[in-house]
């Protein structure tokens, strides 16, 4: 389905599901008159990123959550699910257009979008896409089809599974002997793990056409080396580093900023010696200097965390202290009869990491508190005393990304099943937060640099690439460093 003008792409869009109507007037009426400036479709896209993404197959989704959060940035374009969120963070249709439950909630039921073909052709049935569901969901979730619905049935009640099934790994695709294909904008046209992803449009998308023919995803590439093919005109979109935005607006390079969504934490081991004394764990989280951290180190890019979900997210957030107080954590050193050093590992790809964790081990230091920061070669692999994690919220929706967050920290049990209100969270939180096993440290935003070429950048608030819905300006002085095929 081939757009023929701007009128076209408001009613197409807008039918999709994916573009909030006065969002796209807003946009129309901000572009200039000249027709250099109206969506044209054409060129390819040329994105820059830190992570080196090992796999697209939702079978072989991450355990790590930093190198999950990248895979599904890239997963997004080539797959699908059932349900998605839209701009307010509301579950809404995507290849389901309908779901019901019984009356427990134990026995789901979805109704799959008509005339959805995969990127090979095959069309889009209940029984492809439970094939592609049962092995993401395991044992505890049994799929079947019962004639045009898709059907999951648990033993246990699971009234948020819509909500799960807008997240993590649960794409619908169809596998063959030519490999993994799914019904996104955009289908797989290269492939280097770790490298580079190369994806072409879609011509038979669903959903309508996406305007640029191509996205080019450079893997691997460092915060410094991503600012310089900004600036230089080799790259269109790039993640930036707080201290980094400053510079990217002064060589009029656009930023654009999401609401704080990732979440630096330090996450002490409960199997290791050194990290059993409660009032040590304590001394730690009061020693951290926030303020600085949030001020020099974030650049103002974020917000001091005390709890797990930040302020916009929560609500609560101004509840949970983030003030520093090294007398109190002196004296609570001092009670401790015999501290052993403390090793604190970190991500050493993550610059950014590394900077906080190492902010984290002077502070310790000044109260008193032996702590050695070093770097893992990959998220995970390295042991130590306590972590200084990086996690990026999963939904914008509290109960969801809160549920989320524990699971990951290994504090699931402190979320009851039936917790929905406001103080029923809290209460979670502030359980998690002061047993002193899982110290929040700073929110951050996420943040990017585009070149003038791009044209309808419209991401989300909490963040993320909605690559389909931008298109590129060929005839921009940006262009001059040419296009990688």
């Amino acid at each position: 389905m081939k757009r023929t003008g701007w009128r076209f792409f408001v009613a197409a869009r807008s039918l999709a599901g994916r573009v909030v109507l006065p969002f796209v007037l807003a946009s129309c009426l901000a572009l200039p008159a000249r027709a250099a400036t109206r969506p044209h479709y054409g060129g390819t896209l040329r994105v820059e990123m830190r992570a080196r993404v090992n796999s697209l197959d939702p079978r072989e989704w991450p355990a790590d959550a930093t190198a999950a959060a990248a895979a599904e940035r890239l997963a997004l374009l080539v797959f699908e699910r059932l349900v998605r969120r839209d701009e307010g963070g509301q579950l809404q249709p995507a290849l389901a257009i309908a779901w019901q439950h019984d009356a427990e909630s134990k026995r789901w039921q979805f109704r799959l979008r008509a005339e959805v073909k995969f990127h090979d052709g095959t069309p889009l049935t209940a029984h492809r896409a439970a094939a592609a569901l049962q092995p993401l969901l395991g044992n505890a979730l049994r799929v079947s089809v019962s004639g045009e619905w898709l059907v999951i049935q648990s033993d246990r009640a699971v009234p948020d599974l819509p909500a799960e099934l807008a997240r993590g790994p649960y794409f619908i695709f169809h596998a063959s002997q030519d490999g993994l294909a799914g019904t996104g904008a955009f289908r797989i046209a290269e492939w280097r793990p770790r490298s580079r992803l190369v994806l072409a449009a879609n011509e038979g998308c669903w959903a309508g056409r996406p305007f640029v023919d191509s996205i080019a995803v450079e893997m691997g590439v460092s915060a410094a080396q991503q600012l310089m093919d900004l600036e230089l005109g080799k790259a269109d979109v790039v993640e930036l580093l707080p201290e980094q935005v400053r510079r990217a607006a002064q060589s009029r390079a656009r930023t654009w900023s999401s609401a704080p969504v990732e979440l630096f934490a330090l996450v002490f081991d409960a199997r290791r010696p050194a990290a059993q004394d409660a009032g040590l764990r304590q001394a730690i989280a009061l020693s951290i200097d926030r303020a600085s951290i949030f001020n020099v180190l974030l650049q103002k890019q974020g917000e001091a965390a005390g709890g797990l979900l930040p302020q916009w997210l929560s609500g609560y957030a101004f509840l949970f202290s983030t003030a520093a107080d090294s007398e109190r954590a002196k004296q609570l050193r001092g009670k401790v009869s015999r501290a052993h050093p403390l090793s604190l590992v970190y991500d050493s790809d993550d610059a950014l990491g590394r900077a906080v964790a190492e902010r984290v081990a002077v502070n310790a230091r000044e109260a008193g508190i032996a702590v050695q920061a070093s770097g893992a070669g990959s998220p995970g692999t390295a042991e130590g005393d306590v972590r200084l994690v990086r996690l990026r919220l999963e939904a914008p929706e509290p109960r969801t990304a809160l549920a989320a967050l524990l699971a990951v920290l290994g504090q699931a049990e402190a979320l009851p099943a039936d917790a929905a209100a406001p103080e029923q969270l809290y209460a979670a939180e502030r359980a998690v937060v002061e047993s002193y096993r899982v110290v929040p440290v700073a929110h951050v935003m996420e943040t990017y640099g585009l070149s003038s070429r791009v044209k309808n950048w419209m991401p989300r608030r909490w963040g993320g690439w909605r690559l389909e819905e931008a298109w590129v300006d060929t005839a921009s002085p940006a262009a001059a460093g040419g296009e990688k095929p």
